[in-house]
């Protein structure tokens, strides 16, 4: 339930300009607000558009999102590479964080990993994707966000992402009545992907977390991060809760510091899981057989 709470707070920050958004409807409908709403609208959309939006969210929030208070740090990446520079700010400040905590953006503040959390929970058969799928982000980071902008020129990360054509493109051209004659076969493309991903979601556990290109930068920072995902393997048994109740269906157990692993920290709900500072001792706490002695 924590967690929850804290993904819908990411989630309605990294979207707080609900004034400016407001002013988007009530222009798409040719109405007037009020002089004092007028003032407001403004005063937000000169906020966003001047100050937060220069900095970099921790989740895939598209910049062009009529609410968005902030950049994508993937979009912003890209837009560096296309340019033919190093993207030093995006790319160091999300290395930064991942060097602190690794993943745990991606299981505690990214809107749009909370949406695939929320469709899992749907009743229905759930399938089961190869372990090997978790290395598809390298391979979505290097080549289509890197290799292929720095060929083409154009952000085609951005230009696939389901997160996207959901907080931006759908919005945009709902809004805008000049943009449907535009459209074309890549926003029916977009589509087509954001209807996979979010039927995919109803069945497997946070599918596109497996070849999102930020997920794989967040994840670079899990073996050496300053926090880290402790498990006392001497005194596990290997009873799987924590393979059950984590979203990318990984076992802690094997690998604490997996690359797939989110950082949500549900598996901690195991007193034998712990997400500590690297430099930290074991507690004796969580040691079973310590705890059994020495009530006998």
């Amino acid at each position: 339930m924590r967690r929850i709470i804290v993904q819908i707070f990411s989630a309605l920050a990294m979207n707080a300009n609900l004034a400016g958004f407001w002013g988007r409807i009530l222009e798409r409908l040719g109405k007037m607000p009020s002089p004092f709403m007028t003032k407001i609208i403004a005063a937000s959309n000169n906020v966003v558009e001047t100050t937060t939006k220069s900095v970099c969210v921790p989740g895939l929030n598209c910049y062009s999102c009529p609410a968005a208070t902030g950049a994508c740090p993937i979009g912003s990446i890209q837009h560096a590479i296309a340019m033919k520079q190093v993207p030093w700010f995006a790319a160091g400040s999300m290395l930064a964080i991942s060097t602190l905590v690794g993943r745990l953006p991606c299981g505690w503040l990214c809107p749009f990993g909370f949406l695939q959390d929320l469709l899992y929970k749907i009743r229905t058969f759930k399938l089961k994707l190869p372990y090997w799928t978790h290395y598809l982000k390298f391979a979505s980071l290097v080549i289509i966000a890197g290799l292929v902008v720095f060929l083409t020129g154009e952000t085609w990360f951005c230009k696939l992402c389901p997160a996207g054509i959901l907080g931006a493109g759908i919005p945009q051209v709902l809004l805008d009545p000049q943009l449907p004659r535009l459209l074309g076969w890549l926003f029916t493309m977009k589509l087509a992907i954001l209807a996979l991903t979010l039927t995919l979601s109803v069945f497997t556990k946070r599918p596109f977390c497996r070849i999102c290109a930020l997920g794989a930068i967040f994840s670079l920072g899990n073996h050496v991060s300053f926090m880290q995902l402790r498990v006392d393997k001497a005194n596990c048994n290997q009873c799987d809760m924590c393979y059950r109740v984590c979203p990318m269906g990984i076992r802690p157990y094997e690998n604490p510091q997996s690359t797939a692993c989110i950082r949500c920290l549900e598996c901690t709900r195991c007193e034998l899981i712990d997400f500590v500072p690297a430099f930290r001792m074991p507690d004796p706490k969580k040691n079973v057989l310590s705890r059994v002695s020495s009530k006998t």
